[in-house]
């Protein structure tokens, strides 16, 4: 880079845009981490995500009359499971009817079904492997599975992902094969029960309308920031295909975001990726927020630990913190009051404007959430409404640490609705609010990473955080 390109870039950073997000960072963080942390992103090279990738071809569109050649490769499915349900029936039919590939063997690494997960396993897979309880983690379960494999190349799976087509394995393979690739991922369909928030994850997750499509992944001047390294070491073992002498020498290695990693040390080393967006699979979940709480918290830990120019603000103000995040839950639970008072259905703009102004409303005094959209969630906010020096100030939603990364959601979940509907109905309205719920769960989550990770870089860990962050890492 040109000393004229680094200082236009650094020009550039104080745009009204930065200066504007300085100036909301200073309400929430304060004058020094907001200052702390301007300075650390103006020190670094930001990067962006490649805008113009390296489009894939579309091999099935391109076969003529559908008709395919065989891949001469044998490929052996890795799939962890654990109590799968009856959709792994599915699964199993799924992968045996695949065609155009050689041969296919499917290994499972069971660790502990107590349902019909290991019968149907056992009728279908090649191999059956069982590992302890306590011994699974991401990593090890799948390795174990790698081990007793004899493919060409690995397709690493999840027990709930279904192929769309018979021709989704060949498509893979092919895309892998004629644009020498040492790995090849697919995207996400979510199913028709799955619940708002997580089609707008997967949403989000396909990128911009730039680089919506299929392309090749590989190390460039982007991944001087995690997000250009996110985006091009995009590996998901929801459905991954990997040849078999890349995975032996570099394997899995962490016990979360395992394919993260993995796609980061290929990339790192030259390898090229393949992500394609054309073949997908059946993928989605109902989780509730309790899980994105911990999932937001161990995302923040994961990507300090991996990425050095992941930047984040300094929180320091633990009793704050807690505060913030216990007022902002009583607003957030409060909001499904918001239906009662509504007729629908509404054009979409105004029910999120609505909602916002509840959101936003005054409130004043100590306000502990009445109505309990998650068990397990309300039981921590419980229990950081019991830590020392925990208050309640008059309530102002401009300093809250969480409710403006909220409403941000909420602006953002609301343009994507617009785009597909004209109206909200009640119906719509009460998957909105159930979003709501699991964006304020994901925000705390990773804030409450942030005063821990604070703390560590100080040596200031108390017994109390420390317990926090062994709730937060457990099963996740």
């Amino acid at each position: 880079m040109s000393w004229t390109t680094t200082y236009r870039s650094k020009l550039a950073a104080f745009s009204f845009e930065n200066l504007a997000k300085y100036w909301r960072y200073c309400r929430l963080y304060g004058v020094r981490n907001a200052t702390r942390l301007a300075l650390r992103r103006f020190r670094t090279h930001r990067g962006s995500p490649p805008a113009h990738a390296t489009a894939l071809p579309s091999p099935a569109l391109d076969a003529p009359d559908r008709t395919i050649s065989g891949i001469e490769k044998i490929i052996s499915v890795v799939i962890p499971t654990k109590n799968a349900g009856s959709t792994v029936d599915q699964l199993f039919r799924r992968l045996k009817s695949q065609e155009g590939v050689k041969d296919m063997e499917i290994v499972v690494v069971d660790s502990g079904s107590t349902d019909g997960t290991l019968t149907a396993a056992e009728r279908w897979a090649t191999k059956v492997v069982q590992i302890a309880p306590e011994q699974f983690t991401h990593s090890f379960a799948r390795n174990t599975g790698a081990e007793y494999a004899t493919g060409d190349y690995l397709l690493f799976m999840v027990q709930d992902a279904l192929p769309l087509t018979n021709l989704w394995l060949w498509e893979m393979t092919t895309g892998l094969e004629t644009n020498s690739l040492a790995a090849v991922s697919c995207a996400e369909y979510p199913r028709a029960e799955s619940d708002l928030f997580y089609q707008f994850l997967i949403h989000n997750h396909r990128g911009s309308d730039e680089i919506n499509h299929d392309r090749v992944l590989a190390w460039d001047e982007s991944c001087s920031t995690y997000t250009g390294i996110r985006s091009n070491a995009q590996l998901s073992d929801v459905a991954t295909l990997i040849r078999r002498d890349v995975f032996e020498t570099y394997r899995f290695q962490r016990n979360y975001a395992e394919d993260l990693d993995l796609g980061f040390r290929l990339v790192r080393d030259g390898h090229k990726l393949g992500y394609l967006q054309s073949t997908k699979v059946l993928h989605s979940h109902n989780r509730p927020a309790f899980y994105f709480l911990k999932r937001g918290y161990v995302d923040a830990r994961f990507l300090v630990e991996l990425f050095s120019s992941f930047l984040y603000p300094d929180v320091d103000d633990k009793a704050r913190l807690y505060s913030d995040i216990i007022k902002a839950y009583s607003k957030v639970a409060q909001s499904t009051r918001v239906l009662s008072g509504l007729q629908f259905p509404l054009p979409v703009r105004r029910f999120v404007d609505d909602l916002r102004s509840a959101l936003v409303a005054d409130a004043t005094g100590t306000v502990v959430a009445t109505q309990v959209f998650d068990p397990d969630l309300h039981e921590l906010m419980e229990y950081l409404l019991k830590q020392d020096n925990v208050s309640f100030a008059k309530w102002d939603a401009r300093t809250n640490m969480i409710l403006p990364h909220v409403l941000d959601y909420l602006e953002r979940l609301g343009v994507w609705i617009s785009g597909i509907y004209d109206v909200v109905d009640s119906n719509l309205a009460r998957d909105i609010v159930q979003a709501i719920h699991k964006a304020f769960a994901l925000y705390s989550g990773t804030h409450l990473a942030y005063l821990y990770m604070t703390l560590a870089s100080r040596g200031e860990i108390g017994q109390s955080v420390a317990r926090l962050d062994r709730t937060m890492l457990s099963g996740v």
